[in-house]
């Protein structure tokens, strides 16, 4: 896992992926390990190592496929300067010996509200940051039971949503953990809130109210809190969590006894007698320990950011094979609170691990396709064979699965249009026909007088691609519109049949990882066995327990509020007790 080195980050030592699987004994270790003891005939030596299973080599190759039968992919989107350092930092390379309460290793939204929170206790804190700035990406959060909530008159049952939350996990969640975040989720947004609103720029929280479902299967939770930004402020994102972050950052420079030290990475924690009593940080200058008589919070994030964890951990299909565009990039989250865990022999989730997607990513890109959002909306979508595959209204996360379960072994999926939806969004658009043809320049558009032309252009079949578009456009011949084949709400789209047609490639779009340590409902880091690791907490999407299979984006906020949660329990308990 060599990294690129700027001025600013640390060491990294050499280390091989085999080695750190196993050596760690990570969840895959010990998946492929649990796999080999069920299902291997007794014939099969028990030592017989997953390479050497004469099961597994003779159906798949070997020098194509990993430790489990899935394909090996590429991560070349993100890679970030690692911090975790696996040596052994010898006592001579300790430049001096800094004493605290509190340490917060990550300083996002969750380890800037972990931070806040144990300030406010009157206790010492510091927090590391390897990057300049902590990762504030985020738009909303989720929370039941707040004062805003109160004030709105609106909140949801803790039971339908833990219910809801279960089921996007098919009931593979830690339920301590989940009740945890649900009982204690009002009183941290609360309590974030109450701090954004005393840095005094006028940014505050609001709950909002969530609309009808069109869908039988997705609940309704009115739990989403968002931030509310003066008008003067001149912000145009939907990404408003650095706004709030900025307040934030401007309430905690008021504590005498907050300090945040940005461009210095938690490389190694320091364990005494069972114990984690404080960590060893790298800075510009080298290694200096830190000792921190209530805890230490890793808060680093996810591991996006690093290709080997990412080919590890990751399923092939949930980052469509590598290709998928990158959302919100960072390169910050490279899995260090993860590896310094599991050094102490902290548990995992087991793999593979949950990708947050999301869809209508365009190929070999950052962010998301807006140049063409207008006729993106209305359009079909269709496989590489040129039939429909999905409803393309689905929420976020389902409609990414769907992409990437269509886009595998390099086969683009394709949104297709026509020249009515073009000339219905230049109003919004103006510039629409030349996003179009640069995205033609970049080869990833394609354009046809008629469907067959299309067809050619796209590499598909023409008598398919025909009969998936008369098949669509029939639906319209109904009094009341109607998707025969997937339930589409029809009142987005129209007919596709006046020409030039266009086909654009898509992906789907990859936010972060979301699966971490093990931890128990005070957000303490357990070992295998169970057993807290005394000193030692794990918040954000460094820990684990909330999420299975996916991110659920159709429960509103979910991460950040996980996010700002559990810094806020793991803070109270570290330095409050029970």
């Amino acid at each position: 896992m060599t990294q690129t080195k700027g001025a600013d980050t640390m060491k990294q030592p050499g280390m091989s992926r085999r080695s750190f699987l196993f050596g760690m004994g990570s969840g895959l270790a010990a998946g492929a390990i649990g796999a080999s003891a069920l299902s291997t005939p007794a014939a099969v030596a028990a030592e017989t190592t997953a390479e050497e299973n004469p099961y597994l080599t003779s159906v798949f190759p070997k020098d194509e496929t990993a430790y489990l039968p899935v394909e090996k992919f590429e991560w070349t989107k993100l890679e970030g300067p690692i911090g975790y350092e696996d040596r052994q930092i010898a006592a001579s390379e300790i430049t001096r010996t800094d004493t605290c309460d509190f340490v917060v290793v990550g300083c996002g939204i969750s380890g800037l509200t972990a931070m806040l929170r144990a300030a406010e206790y009157g206790v010492k804190v510091i927090g590391l940051e390897k990057m300049n700035r902590g990762r504030n990406t985020w738009e909303s959060m989720a929370a039941n039971h707040t004062k805003l909530q109160a004030e709105a008159g609106n909140s949801a049952d803790d039971a339908a949503w833990a219910e809801a939350m279960l089921a996007a996990g098919h009931w593979r969640q830690r339920t301590e953990v989940l009740w945890s975040f649900i009982n204690n989720s009002g009183e941290a947004v609360d309590f974030v809130d109450e701090m954004i609103r005393k840095a005094g720029k006028g940014v505050q929280l609001y709950n909002t109210t969530q609309g009808p479902s069109t869908y039988s299967f997705i609940p309704v939770v009115q739990v989403e809190h968002k931030v509310k930004v003066p008008e003067d402020a001149h912000w145009n994102s939907w990404w408003t969590g650095a706004v709030a972050t900025d307040s934030l950052l401007t309430t905690a420079a008021t504590y005498d006894n907050l300090e945040i030290r940005y461009n210095t990475a938690g490389v190694q924690l320091i364990q005494k007698d069972g114990r984690v009593t404080g960590i060893i940080a790298h800075d510009k200058d080298g290694y200096y320990a830190i000792e921190a008589k209530n805890g230490v919070l890793l808060s680093t994030g996810g591991y996006e950011a690093n290709p080997g964890l990412v080919q590890a951990w990751l399923r092939p299909e949930d980052v469509n094979y590598g290709n998928c565009c990158i959302y919100a990039p960072c390169q910050g989250p490279t899995g260090d609170g993860h590896m310094m865990g599991l050094a102490l022999g902290a548990s995992m989730d087991p793999i593979p691990h949950v990708a947050m997607m999301f869809r209508s990513g365009l190929p070999d890109s950052v962010m998301d396709s807006s140049g063409v959002s207008t006729v993106f909306a209305g359009s079909i979508w269709v496989d590489h064979n040129g039939r429909r595959f999905t409803n393309e209204s689905l929420p976020h996360n389902y409609a990414a699965n769907a992409i990437n379960a269509h886009a595998t072994h390099g086969h683009p999926v394709w949104f297709i249009f026509d020249k009515g939806m073009v000339d219905r969004s230049l109003t919004r658009r103006p510039d629409l026909v030349e996003e179009i043809d640069k995205l033609k320049a970049r080869n990833i558009a394609v354009e046809g007088a008629t469907i067959a032309d299309l067809a050619k252009a796209m590499g598909a079949d023409a008598e398919t691609l025909e009969k998936t578009i008369t098949t669509f456009n029939s639906y319209f011949d109904e009094e009341e519109p109607t998707d025969k084949m997937f339930r589409r709400n029809m009142k987005n789209t129209a007919p596709i049949k006046d020409g030039p047609f266009y086909a654009v490639q898509h992906t789907s779009k990859f936010l972060c990882t979301g699966s971490g340590l093990t931890v128990n409902e005070n957000w303490q880091v357990l070992d295998r066995e169970e057993k807290v690791i005394p000193g030692l907490y794990a918040s954000g999407n460094t820990s684990g327990g909330i999420f299975a299979v996916d991110y659920p984006r159709h429960l509103p906020s979910t991460s950040i509020g996980r996010c700002v949660t559990s810094g806020y329990v793991a803070a109270k308990h570290a330095n409050k007790g029970e």
